[in-house]
């Protein structure tokens, strides 16, 4: 079965983007504490991570940053959601920071499926 972690602090889109991927078949793992992240990532080792840019505490770019430094998680694709982080210059640091791609909120339950199963392939 494939894993995918979801970090955000939204609980609310954590619970919904867990039961679209838990209803089509996977394993998913729930993170609400971006200060915890990286170490639930290392124990976890999920196929794929959904990761909210703009958290309390820790930043998604940050937390990408040391998910790419981390030689355990560097090779996990991420994918970003957000609903903040849209401009031009925040995709260049999402580069720097070796996100695969950016979803935007609200997010199409169909888009989350299609992204794992194509990351997760």
């Amino acid at each position: 079965m494939k894993r995918v972690m979801i970090i955000d602090d939204d609980k609310e889109f954590l619970e919904e983007i867990s039961q679209t991927l838990k209803s089509s078949g996977y394993e998913t793992i729930v993170i609400s504490d971006s200060t915890t992240a990286i170490k639930e990532a290392v124990e976890c080792l999920p196929n794929l991570i959904f990761l909210d840019l703009k958290m309390d505490k820790k930043s998604g770019f940050k937390i990408a940053d040391e998910l790419m430094a981390n030689p355990r998680t560097r090779s996990i694709p991420v994918i970003a959601v957000t609903g903040v982080f849209t401009h031009q210059e925040h995709k260049l640091l999402m580069k720097i920071c070796n996100i695969r791609e950016c979803l935007t909120k609200p997010i199409d339950p169909l888009d989350i499926i299609s992204r794992v199963e194509d990351a997760c392939k």
